[in-house]
Protein backbone atom coordinates (compact mmCIF):
# COMPACT_ATOMS: atom_id res chain seq x y z
CA UNK A 1 0.00 0.00 0.00
CA UNK A 2 0.98 3.61 -0.54
CA UNK A 3 -0.33 6.99 0.63
CA UNK A 4 -0.13 9.03 3.82
CA UNK A 5 -0.17 6.47 6.69
CA UNK A 6 -1.52 9.10 9.09
CA UNK A 7 -4.55 9.86 6.92
CA UNK A 8 -5.07 7.25 4.19
CA UNK A 9 -3.61 4.32 2.31
CA UNK A 10 -4.14 3.28 -1.31
CA UNK A 11 -3.81 0.03 -3.22
CA UNK A 12 -4.25 -0.80 -6.92
CA UNK A 13 -6.20 -3.76 -8.24
CA UNK A 14 -5.92 -5.02 -11.79
CA UNK A 15 -3.87 -3.74 -14.69
CA UNK A 16 -4.61 -0.32 -16.20
CA UNK A 17 -5.11 -0.14 -19.95
CA UNK A 18 -6.42 1.90 -22.84
CA UNK A 19 -9.51 -0.28 -23.17
CA UNK A 20 -10.58 -0.35 -19.51
CA UNK A 21 -11.76 2.44 -17.22
CA UNK A 22 -10.04 3.15 -13.92
CA UNK A 23 -12.33 3.54 -10.91
CA UNK A 24 -11.15 5.47 -7.86
CA UNK A 25 -12.78 3.59 -5.00
CA UNK A 26 -12.93 4.96 -1.44
CA UNK A 27 -13.97 2.67 1.42
CA UNK A 28 -16.61 3.50 4.04
CA UNK A 29 -15.58 5.21 7.28
CA UNK A 30 -13.52 2.95 9.53
CA UNK A 31 -13.35 0.17 6.95
CA UNK A 32 -10.06 -1.30 5.68
CA UNK A 33 -9.73 -2.32 2.05
CA UNK A 34 -9.58 -6.01 2.95
CA UNK A 35 -13.16 -5.90 4.28
CA UNK A 36 -14.58 -4.69 0.97
CA UNK A 37 -12.55 -6.96 -1.28
CA UNK A 38 -15.81 -8.65 -2.32
CA UNK A 39 -16.97 -5.39 -3.92
CA UNK A 40 -13.57 -4.74 -5.50
CA UNK A 41 -13.53 -8.25 -6.98
CA UNK A 42 -17.00 -7.74 -8.47
CA UNK A 43 -15.87 -4.55 -10.19
CA UNK A 44 -12.67 -6.22 -11.38
CA UNK A 45 -14.67 -9.06 -12.89
CA UNK A 46 -16.73 -6.44 -14.71
CA UNK A 47 -13.51 -5.30 -16.40
CA UNK A 48 -12.39 -2.31 -14.33
CA UNK A 49 -9.00 -1.32 -12.96
CA UNK A 50 -9.32 0.11 -9.43
CA UNK A 51 -7.38 2.37 -7.10
CA UNK A 52 -8.83 1.75 -3.63
CA UNK A 53 -8.41 3.96 -0.56
CA UNK A 54 -8.93 3.35 3.14
CA UNK A 55 -8.99 6.31 5.51
CA UNK A 56 -8.06 6.82 9.15
CA UNK A 57 -10.80 6.40 11.76
CA UNK A 58 -9.21 9.34 13.61
CA UNK A 59 -10.90 11.67 11.12
CA UNK A 60 -13.89 11.39 13.47
CA UNK A 61 -12.71 9.60 16.62
CA UNK A 62 -10.16 12.33 17.41
CA UNK A 63 -13.04 14.85 17.57
CA UNK A 64 -10.91 17.37 15.68
CA UNK A 65 -12.85 18.82 12.71
CA UNK A 66 -9.61 20.07 11.12
CA UNK A 67 -8.66 16.50 10.19
CA UNK A 68 -11.45 16.08 7.61
CA UNK A 69 -10.34 18.89 5.26
CA UNK A 70 -6.74 17.68 5.57
CA UNK A 71 -7.85 14.15 4.67
CA UNK A 72 -9.82 15.35 1.66
CA UNK A 73 -6.92 17.51 0.47
CA UNK A 74 -4.51 14.58 0.79
CA UNK A 75 -6.75 12.16 -1.10
CA UNK A 76 -7.41 14.76 -3.80
CA UNK A 77 -3.67 15.31 -4.30
CA UNK A 78 -3.07 11.56 -4.49
CA UNK A 79 -5.89 11.07 -7.01
CA UNK A 80 -4.53 13.88 -9.17
CA UNK A 81 -1.00 12.41 -9.16
CA UNK A 82 -2.24 8.91 -9.99
CA UNK A 83 -4.64 10.15 -12.63
CA UNK A 84 -1.87 12.08 -14.39
CA UNK A 85 0.41 9.02 -14.31
CA UNK A 86 -2.34 6.70 -15.58
CA UNK A 87 -3.25 9.10 -18.39
CA UNK A 88 0.41 9.19 -19.44
CA UNK A 89 0.32 5.37 -19.53
CA UNK A 90 -2.67 5.40 -21.87
CA UNK A 91 -5.73 5.25 -19.59
CA UNK A 92 -8.45 7.38 -21.15
CA UNK A 93 -11.47 6.94 -18.85
CA UNK A 94 -11.88 7.59 -15.13
CA UNK A 95 -14.83 7.12 -12.79
CA UNK A 96 -15.33 6.80 -9.05
CA UNK A 97 -17.17 4.80 -6.43
CA UNK A 98 -17.33 6.13 -2.86
CA UNK A 99 -19.14 4.71 0.15
CA UNK A 100 -20.23 6.59 3.29
CA UNK A 101 -17.30 8.89 4.18
CA UNK A 102 -15.71 7.83 0.89
CA UNK A 103 -18.76 9.19 -0.91
CA UNK A 104 -18.35 12.55 0.83
CA UNK A 105 -14.66 12.74 -0.06
CA UNK A 106 -15.47 12.15 -3.73
CA UNK A 107 -18.29 14.71 -3.49
CA UNK A 108 -15.39 17.11 -3.00
CA UNK A 109 -13.51 15.72 -6.01
CA UNK A 110 -15.89 16.65 -8.82
CA UNK A 111 -15.89 19.89 -10.72
CA UNK A 112 -13.28 22.03 -12.47
CA UNK A 113 -10.23 20.49 -10.76
CA UNK A 114 -11.20 16.95 -11.84
CA UNK A 115 -12.80 17.29 -15.29
CA UNK A 116 -11.79 13.67 -15.97
CA UNK A 117 -14.48 12.42 -13.58
CA UNK A 118 -17.39 12.25 -15.99
CA UNK A 119 -19.30 9.61 -14.03
CA UNK A 120 -19.41 8.15 -10.56
CA UNK A 121 -21.33 6.43 -7.78
CA UNK A 122 -22.10 7.97 -4.40
CA UNK A 123 -22.94 5.00 -2.17
CA UNK A 124 -25.02 7.00 0.37
CA UNK A 125 -24.81 10.77 0.72
CA UNK A 126 -26.02 13.63 2.86
CA UNK A 127 -25.00 16.04 5.59
CA UNK A 128 -21.64 14.93 7.00
CA UNK A 129 -22.02 16.73 10.34
CA UNK A 130 -25.56 15.47 10.96
CA UNK A 131 -24.53 11.97 9.96
CA UNK A 132 -21.73 11.99 12.52
CA UNK A 133 -24.14 13.35 15.13
CA UNK A 134 -26.34 10.28 14.68
CA UNK A 135 -23.48 8.09 15.93
CA UNK A 136 -23.67 8.26 19.73
CA UNK A 137 -20.02 7.51 20.48
CA UNK A 138 -18.74 10.08 18.00
CA UNK A 139 -21.30 12.66 19.12
CA UNK A 140 -20.25 12.28 22.76
CA UNK A 141 -16.56 12.59 21.82
CA UNK A 142 -17.21 15.87 20.04
CA UNK A 143 -19.42 17.24 22.81
CA UNK A 144 -16.66 16.43 25.30
CA UNK A 145 -14.33 18.68 23.29
CA UNK A 146 -16.83 21.52 23.17
CA UNK A 147 -18.36 20.91 19.75
CA UNK A 148 -22.06 21.30 19.02
CA UNK A 149 -23.82 20.18 15.86
CA UNK A 150 -24.22 23.81 14.78
CA UNK A 151 -20.48 24.51 15.20
CA UNK A 152 -19.58 21.34 13.37
CA UNK A 153 -21.84 22.21 10.45
CA UNK A 154 -20.24 25.64 10.31
CA UNK A 155 -16.71 24.19 10.39
CA UNK A 156 -17.49 21.87 7.47
CA UNK A 157 -19.76 24.20 5.48
CA UNK A 158 -17.18 24.66 2.72
CA UNK A 159 -16.93 20.89 2.29
CA UNK A 160 -20.68 20.33 2.52
CA UNK A 161 -21.40 22.91 -0.16
CA UNK A 162 -18.42 22.87 -2.57
CA UNK A 163 -18.29 24.95 -5.74
CA UNK A 164 -18.93 22.46 -8.54
CA UNK A 165 -18.45 24.92 -11.36
CA UNK A 166 -19.99 23.32 -14.45
CA UNK A 167 -20.82 19.60 -14.58
CA UNK A 168 -22.41 19.49 -18.02
CA UNK A 169 -22.55 15.94 -19.35
CA UNK A 170 -21.53 14.35 -16.04
CA UNK A 171 -23.61 11.44 -14.75
CA UNK A 172 -23.88 10.44 -11.09
CA UNK A 173 -26.02 8.07 -9.06
CA UNK A 174 -26.68 8.03 -5.32
CA UNK A 175 -27.50 4.72 -3.62
CA UNK A 176 -29.61 5.29 -0.53
CA UNK A 177 -32.30 3.88 1.76
CA UNK A 178 -35.18 5.38 3.73
CA UNK A 179 -34.13 3.27 6.72
CA UNK A 180 -30.62 4.71 6.78
CA UNK A 181 -30.69 7.03 9.82
CA UNK A 182 -27.21 8.45 9.15
CA UNK A 183 -27.76 9.49 5.53
CA UNK A 184 -31.48 8.98 4.85
CA UNK A 185 -32.92 8.88 1.36
CA UNK A 186 -35.63 11.40 2.25
CA UNK A 187 -33.00 14.09 2.99
CA UNK A 188 -30.89 13.62 -0.11
CA UNK A 189 -32.71 16.02 -2.46
CA UNK A 190 -31.11 19.08 -0.83
CA UNK A 191 -27.67 17.86 -1.91
CA UNK A 192 -28.72 17.02 -5.45
CA UNK A 193 -29.91 20.56 -6.24
CA UNK A 194 -26.43 22.12 -6.65
CA UNK A 195 -25.42 19.26 -8.97
CA UNK A 196 -28.51 19.73 -11.14
CA UNK A 197 -27.87 23.46 -11.26
CA UNK A 198 -24.30 22.78 -12.41
CA UNK A 199 -25.63 20.73 -15.33
CA UNK A 200 -25.09 17.16 -14.11
CA UNK A 201 -27.45 14.25 -14.65
CA UNK A 202 -28.13 12.77 -11.21
CA UNK A 203 -30.28 9.79 -10.28
CA UNK A 204 -31.10 8.01 -7.03
CA UNK A 205 -31.21 4.25 -6.59
CA UNK A 206 -33.08 3.02 -3.50
CA UNK A 207 -31.59 -0.15 -2.00
CA UNK A 208 -33.18 -2.54 0.51
CA UNK A 209 -31.59 -2.00 3.93
CA UNK A 210 -32.34 -1.55 7.65
CA UNK A 211 -29.47 0.76 8.67
CA UNK A 212 -26.60 2.88 7.34
CA UNK A 213 -24.26 -0.11 7.45
CA UNK A 214 -26.60 -2.37 5.49
CA UNK A 215 -27.32 0.43 3.01
CA UNK A 216 -23.59 0.72 2.32
CA UNK A 217 -23.23 -3.06 1.96
CA UNK A 218 -26.20 -3.23 -0.44
CA UNK A 219 -24.67 -0.45 -2.54
CA UNK A 220 -21.31 -2.19 -2.61
CA UNK A 221 -22.94 -5.42 -3.74
CA UNK A 222 -24.75 -3.58 -6.52
CA UNK A 223 -21.51 -1.88 -7.58
CA UNK A 224 -21.29 -3.16 -11.20
CA UNK A 225 -24.96 -2.32 -11.83
CA UNK A 226 -24.63 1.18 -10.39
CA UNK A 227 -21.53 1.84 -12.49
CA UNK A 228 -23.33 0.69 -15.63
CA UNK A 229 -26.14 3.15 -14.88
CA UNK A 230 -23.81 6.15 -15.07
CA UNK A 231 -21.16 4.95 -17.51
CA UNK A 232 -23.62 4.43 -20.37
CA UNK A 233 -23.86 6.90 -23.24
CA UNK A 234 -20.73 8.84 -22.41
CA UNK A 235 -19.87 11.91 -24.51
CA UNK A 236 -16.95 12.00 -26.94
CA UNK A 237 -13.43 11.80 -25.42
CA UNK A 238 -11.82 15.02 -24.21
CA UNK A 239 -8.22 15.93 -23.44
CA UNK A 240 -6.93 15.09 -19.97
CA UNK A 241 -5.41 18.07 -18.18
CA UNK A 242 -1.65 17.84 -17.89
CA UNK A 243 -1.33 15.21 -20.61
CA UNK A 244 -0.99 16.92 -24.04
CA UNK A 245 -2.19 14.73 -26.87
CA UNK A 246 -4.01 12.32 -24.53
CA UNK A 247 -7.73 11.98 -25.05
CA UNK A 248 -10.41 10.70 -22.77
Amino acid sequence: MTGDPGLFQAEEFGVPGQTSATIFFICPYGTPIRKVRFAIRRLQRAGYHLVAYQTTAAVFTAADPAILPDLIAGVRADIRARMTSLAAAGVTEFGFFGSSLGSFILYNCIGPEFPEFRWGVFNTGGNIARGLWEMAELREAHIARGWSLARLEQAWAGLQWPDFGRLDGCRYVFASSRRDTVAPLQNISAYLGPMFQAGAQVSVCAVPAISHRTTVIAGLWKGPKLVRMVRAAQPAPRRVRGSPGRLR
